[in-house]
């Protein structure tokens, strides 16, 4: 998500890098650079020092390497993933509305690593993860036949 975002503010701040661009252009050096300061701007500190060193006025690069740990693919990422998903609760005050968005959030991840996930596990790890309040829904969930986990959460 972030990187759509992101996409996004480059593209209001009209600094977009087209793929027919000459790459030796002082524009694009220029523009290149100025992709660098934004994102700079808007990085916590773990991101910043996956960059800072690979980087020099090179924005494309530094969106590279970003897309590369964040979507990264790689079993440790992977199992951290998993983890997030399978100890998800629904805080206190949290509507349900705002739990589902962030299971689909790590599902989404998962997907994005390259793992599959069907909709039993992901609907158990949801229902596991529902405050007492929610028994009677838990139990008309489980005794459906057929259950998608986009038909669950519009429920």
């Amino acid at each position: 998500m972030w990187e759509i975002k992101f996409l996004a503010h480059l593209r209001l701040q009209k600094l977009t890098l087209d793929e027919s661009e000459d790459r030796t252009s002082a524009e694009f050096s220029a523009k290149n650079a100025d992709i660098l300061a934004e994102i700079i701007q808007v990085l916590d500190d773990k991101s910043l020092q996956l960059i800072m060193r690979d980087v020099v006025n090179d924005g494309n690069k530094a969106l590279e390497i970003l897309r590369d740990h964040y979507r990264g693919t790689g079993k440790p990422r992977i199992i951290s993933l998993y983890m997030e998903l399978t100890s998800l609760k629904m805080r206190g005050k949290e509507c349900v509305t705002d739990y589902f968005l962030r299971t689909e959030a790590a599902s989404t991840s998962l997907k994005s690593a390259g793992e599959t996930i069907s909709d039993s596990p992901l609907i158990a790890m949801v229902l596991k993860g529902l405050p007492e309040e929610f028994i009677p829904f838990n139990t008309v969930v489980m005794q459906k036949d057929s259950l998608c986990y986009g038909v669950m959460k519009k429920a």
